[in-house]
């Protein structure tokens, strides 16, 4: 049992899960320290990495998809976007599933927080990945400059998370925890500064 359980990806999970949680911190509570949004910038990387090893190991994709598609609607009354991040991580998992409809996926990106740019990283991430590591490195590159420049250029420190050989032996990621944290962890945020500004 242990030798098939991926102490990379369960790592990669936990860095996205905090770094998340960072981001948002300084999202809703401290939006003056920039170092905040800068550390949660790894958070959507790692989160697109587990959406690629996710759509390729689940064993039902059905119940896999619908499951993002309704945390997505469950998220959408406590996100700042409401069309949010899950909707595209759903998206990108379905471009990378049925990959001949990519431009439709990529076209419905375009409303979505993210938009477009998330859907390119992540096929960069893709790429370096399962394809040509050098080319998806140089893509994701690109795509950040190409977008213009910002703090999310400060994602691609994610990248040697998922070249590296990581064996961090950490508790494990529960399948359904980021389901309950997501929209749970911005609910308790969005209450804290609502009670700090009465």
């Amino acid at each position: 049992m242990e030798k098939s359980f991926d102490h990379k990806l369960n790592t990669i999970k936990w860095i996205g899960i905090i770094t998340m949680l960072i981001d948002h911190m300084g999202y809703f509570l401290f939006p003056q320290l920039l170092w905040m949004r800068v550390i949660g910038r790894i958070a959507f990387p790692g989160f697109l990495y587990g959406i690629i090893e996710g759509t390729k190991r689940t064993k039902n994709y059905k119940k896999y998809i619908i499951r993002l598609l309704i945390l997505g609607v469950i998220s959408m009354p406590i996100t700042p976007n409401t069309l949010n991040v899950i909707f595209l991580l759903a998206l990108f998992s379905l471009s990378i599933k049925y990959k001949k409809y990519f431009i439709v996926f990529l076209l419905l990106s375009i409303p979505v927080e993210y938009g477009v740019y998330g859907m390119l990283f992540g096929w960069g991430i893709y790429w370096m990945k399962g394809y040509n590591r050098d080319q998806g490195i140089l893509f994701s590159i690109i795509i950040q400059f190409i977008m213009g420049v910002s703090v999310q250029a400060f994602s691609l420190m994610a990248l040697p998370l998922f070249l590296g050989n990581i064996r961090i032996k950490l508790p494990k990621v529960s399948k359904y925890f980021f389901y309950v944290f997501y929209p749970l962890h911005q609910g308790i945020l969005i209450f804290i500064v609502t009670w700090i500004n009465q």
